[in-house]
């Protein structure tokens, strides 16, 4: 297991607890706004499992969960066991991922390893490959994690940063596309501080407002009930 990078505490990445997070390095998407692509070079960051483990035990009292944050963790050799350690000292764990690891999500929901999860949806499955620069086996196996999660009675929310590339038929394919989720989250579009010289012309588009997020979260409610912007 790799992890590049922690945050020690957090108020706004785990419903309703207090976090550290945890950084993976790698991914097998490519999107242009990623805003943490230093997560995606052939050298990232590298921080030393046991000195995370150190940190967790002297906080026990005073975090409430870990969440695995990336990157994309579910790439991780290794990452059960980090979560089975952390997890005995007590911590609530979240994931946070792509979708793309349908059996490995399974499988730490089938063995409760995981108390919250927050799953992307990145855009329609057609222009999944396009967007995410990824495979198009893998938007079935996003297909797959999203019928998991919606049968597995776990806490979990979607979420769609608005790029200026969907438009609001876009979003509407997406929201009718997969089960109502617990939680689901339209996410403002930023311009990241990192990207590829060659994204340029894509990320200089402008995002949309709060105001069209919002209009645009009440038409997506009939298929979405529990939609909101942030």
């Amino acid at each position: 297991m790799i992890l590049s990078g922690l945050v020690k505490s957090s108020t706004v990445d785990f419903p309703g607890c207090l976090s550290a997070v945890l950084f993976a390095p790698g991914c097998n998407f490519d999107c242009f706004y990623c805003h943490n692509r230093q997560l995606l070079g052939q050298h990232p960051p590298q921080i030393e499992i046991e000195d995370v483990l150190d940190f967790l035990d002297r906080r026990r009292n005073l975090l409430d969960g870990v969440v695995f944050s990336g990157g994309e963790p579910t790439l991780q050799e290794g990452l059960v066991d980090l979560i089975v350690k952390i997890r005995r000292m007590g911590y609530s764990v979240k994931l946070d991922t792509n979708g793309t690891n349908p059996g490995l999500l399974g499988r730490l929901i089938q063995s409760s390893l995981v108390d919250y999860v927050a799953i992307d949806l990145k855009a329609p499955w057609a222009k999944y490959p396009s967007i995410c620069r990824c495979r198009a086996a893998d938007v079935t196996f996003v297909q797959q994690s999203f019928r998991l999660l919606a049968s597995s009675g776990l806490d979990w929310e979607a979420r769609t940063t608005v790029i200026p590339q969907l438009s609001l038929e876009d979003l509407e394919a997406m929201a009718s596309a997969i089960p109502p989720a617990p939680n689901f989250f339209l996410q403002r579009y930023f311009r990241p501080h990192i990207s590829r010289p060659e994204d340029r012309f894509m990320l200089d588009r402008p995002g949309y407002t709060p105001a069209q997020l919002l209009s645009m979260a009440e038409k997506l409610r009939q298929w979405q009930p529990c939609i909101l912007v942030r």
